[in-house]
């Protein structure tokens, strides 16, 4: 047995899990969306002429920021990690 993996879990303890899937993506929707990138940018864009530039920003938002979080997503639930700590686990050579 490893005995530095057992103090690693002795020192850190059990980790919390979510209780409901919801609560899980509204929590990570919110950390990701944020109300200004939903409201106030597009507003701004119309605002001041530039409404033509709103399709390019919502086809590259679909495209880019959807596999970008489903990505972050992954790579947490698989870690068990944080944002910063995960890549200890994903590339030891990181450390």
């Amino acid at each position: 047995m490893n005995t530095a993996n057992t103090d690693m879990e002795t020192k850190v303890g059990k980790r919390e899990h979510w209780r409901k899937k919801r609560e899980y993506l509204l929590a990570v929707a919110g950390n990701v969306v944020g109300l200004g990138n939903v409201w106030r940018f597009p507003y701004l864009c119309y605002k001041n002429g530039g409404g033509v530039f709103l399709l390019p920003y919502l086809l590259f938002a679909g495209l880019v920021g959807v596999p970008v979080f489903l990505l972050e997503a992954v790579i947490g639930q698989f870690t068990q990690e944080g944002a910063v700590t995960c890549w200890e686990k994903l590339c030891p050579l990181s450390q």
